[in-house]
């Protein structure tokens, strides 16, 4: 089956968004924003397809357009203005169907797909506003070198032996690399990285094997926007994390 395939451009670029976040963080917000846009804007090209919008390239319009304002709601520390931005992105998805001529066939995918979306991009701008609290930043580190360990359930998915246990694996892979990276430092204990290591890198892991089976994965563009999106889905968990401690 075309989905126990390794998706090696997924991997790719998992490993490269988590370690660009990873460096961008130790910087603080404006390096970090930098990071965070290229990682929206392979969202924005790839994701509608990945989706399965029956028009991709208006939906990344729409989708570039919240992002902008996804981004924008992030200079505040206090991200007052994101509910804002995240509506703007429903309205021009509704909008944009107006505009299509009836019977606007796949409409019900199409704003699934939008929608979607603009969760990712959203979760990307709670990762985006760690960049303001020197506290979120060992988080970030943390959940980072988690998702970077969950590639392991990537590269797994051919051996067919371990393949109904990848979860337990990344569970684990990902809360031992959390704990190895926690007794390297004082600002978190390793009790609370053991969480946000199982976190990050099984949410990070899970999306891209739920999303393995889409035909848009077959080609390059899709596995990076998946891979993209999936570092940009571990902001929850660094916003959940945050607020915690």
């Amino acid at each position: 089956m075309s989905g126990d395939r390794l998706r090696p451009w997924s991997v790719a670029a998992t490993l490269a968004g988590a370690v660009a976040v990873l460096l961008a963080v130790q910087s603080g917000y404006a390096a970090l924003l930098v990071v965070v846009a290229v990682l929206t804007l392979a969202v924005v090209v790839g994701w509608p397809a990945v989706g399965g919008s029956r028009t991709p390239m208006a939906s990344s319009v729409v989708l570039a357009l919240a992002g902008a304002g996804v981004l924008a709601a992030t200079v505040r520390d206090d991200l007052r203005w994101l509910p804002a931005a995240v509506a703007l992105g429903i309205v021009a998805s509704f909008f944009h169907q107006l505009l299509r001529p009836p019977p606007r066939e796949g409409l019900v995918l199409t704003l699934v797909a939008a929608f979607g979306g603009l969760v990712l991009l959203a979760s990307g701008a709670l990762l985006l506003a760690s960049g303001h609290d020197s506290g979120a930043r060992p988080v970030v580190v943390v959940a980072m070198i988690a998702a970077a360990a969950g590639v392991v359930g990537d590269l797994l998915v051919p051996v067919r032996v371990i393949r109904l246990f990848l979860g337990f694996v990344v569970l684990l892979v990902g809360m031992a690399a959390a704990g190895l990276a926690a007794s390297r430092s004082d600002q978190l204990t390793v009790l609370a990285a053991l969480g946000i290591g199982a976190a990050a890198a099984t949410v990070s892991w899970s999306f891209r094997r739920v999303l393995a089976l889409q035909p848009a994965l077959l080609g390059v563009l899709g596995q990076v926007a998946v891979g993209a999106a999936s570092v940009l889905l571990t902001g929850a968990v660094v916003r959940l994390f945050t607020l915690l401690a």
